[in-house]
């Protein structure tokens, strides 16, 4: 007859830890049905079998084995704990071939957080390169503004971004790296009175009334720094909460469109917008790699850091538009 353990008096499983080792022991002699075999598989004597058995009953305070004579027999309880050893173990299994998967890139996690210009225009082109190198590895990227991400990534919520600002306020909590040189320029329709007028003269720019993104923006961060800085104060008359939003107004004639660069390519090639000359208007601004001091980067994670920064182009920058 199975012995009770002693769970209700204090003693028992609720004293300790179980002993994986021992379980593993007792699952090789159920499987054989004998301590010698069981012995002789592990490599160990048939006392140390015996042994670590009965210390496992003593513990989990049942009997796993009727011994006779004629050989073993597994109790009832003893199906039970043999059941749940099975599971275990395989799980085990499992967690070292996901280890071994992921130490080998062939699968893993990955959460991106970019601004809105990095977001559109830089890291869905790396995601993809990395992703025909390695494909079992899910990539997750979230767009927002530039205040949204940095707080994503300190809440832990993503693994690494890419904004279009050098926070210095946050260099105690995050590790920040210079990516990418960003020109930010003024562009309007080909047809818009702008396009006409040769070097315009910033505040006529404003007068003519700017398309800017929502405030949050390190894209229009950096616009009215440039505007201070040559002493004209923005106004802006159109404000929207994407760069794509930004670029349809300023293509159908609403307004001078403040935007990057790198997300207005097509557009001039297609005619449909021209960069403004303005007269003293120099706005550039540094893309920025960031993740938290501490954090814990996984391999897929280590991987792709390692493959955006071989990927990463010249800081010298775009040439001056003239």
């Amino acid at each position: 007859m199975a012995v009770r353990n002693k769970r209700a008096s204090g003693g028992g499983p609720a004293a300790g830890h179980l002993n994986f080792h021992q379980l593993y022991i007792f699952q090789m002699v159920a499987n054989h049905l004998s301590f010698s075999r069981a012995a002789e598989a592990l490599e160990i004597t048939q006392p140390a079998v015996s042994i670590q058995v009965q210390e496992l009953e003593k513990y989990l305070g049942i009997t796993l084995f009727h011994r006779r004579p004629r050989g073993l027999r597994i109790t009832e309880s003893g199906d039970a704990v043999l059941a749940y050893s099975q599971q275990i173990f395989a799980l085990s299994s499992q967690l070292m071939d996901t280890v071994q998967e992921m130490e080998d890139l062939q699968s893993g996690h990955l959460v991106l957080g970019a601004s809105t210009t990095p977001g559109e225009y830089v890291l869905p082109l790396v995601v993809g390169r990395f992703r025909q190198v390695y494909p079992g590895i899910h990539v997750k990227l979230v767009i927002g503004n530039t205040q949204t991400i940095i707080q994503r990534i300190l809440d832990r919520d993503m693994d690494l971004g890419m904004v279009g600002d050098h926070v210095e306020e946050y260099s105690g909590e995050l590790e920040m790296v210079d990516y990418q040189i960003d020109e930010i320029v003024l562009v309007a329709s080909p047809s818009h009175p702008a396009a006409s007028l040769g070097r315009l003269t910033p505040e006529q720019v404003v007068d003519l009334g700017l398309v800017a993104r929502e405030e949050g923006s390190a894209t229009r961060r950096s616009a009215e720094s440039q505007f201070q800085k040559l002493g004209v104060a923005p106004r802006i008359a159109v404000e929207l909460g994407s760069n794509q939003a930004v670029k349809q107004a300023a293509t159908a004639g609403g307004g001078i469109g403040i935007i990057s660069r790198l997300g207005i390519t097509a557009e001039l090639k297609a005619g449909m917008l021209i960069v403004l000359d303005v007269a003293g208007w120099e706005c550039r601004r540094t893309l920025t790699l960031i993740q938290t001091k501490d954090r814990y980067l996984s391999p897929s994670q280590r991987a792709f850091r390692e493959f955006l920064m071989a990927e990463r182009p010249s800081l010298s920058g775009p040439a001056p538009t003239s």
